[in-house]
């Protein structure tokens, strides 16, 4: 079961938060908190698979896998192609 949390969000945010609600975008300051907590979720798992990936390409990179490019504008052709 979940336990009842207190805690101070500041002048700023508290304004925002009912702000939130009273414009109708939430039922209720405890609906706006939970959707801002699972947005922070969801943006750390992105945070952590494009590392994941950067790690892949950098690994790509040193194996001699990469492809080099002249210009920006060379870059931005081929990706530009890519299906």
């Amino acid at each position: 079961m979940a336990r009842a949390k207190t805690f101070s969000l500041g002048d700023t945010y508290d304004g925002i938060l009912s702000d939130l609600v009273r414009n109708g975008r939430f039922g209720t300051e405890t609906e706006a908190v939970r959707a801002g907590i699972r947005m922070l979720a969801d943006h750390e798992l992105n945070i952590e698979a494009l590392g994941r990936e950067i790690q892949t390409a950098d690994s790509e990179i040193e194996a001699g896998l990469g492809k080099e490019y002249a210009t920006g504008a060379d870059i931005l052709k081929d990706v530009m192609h890519e299906s």
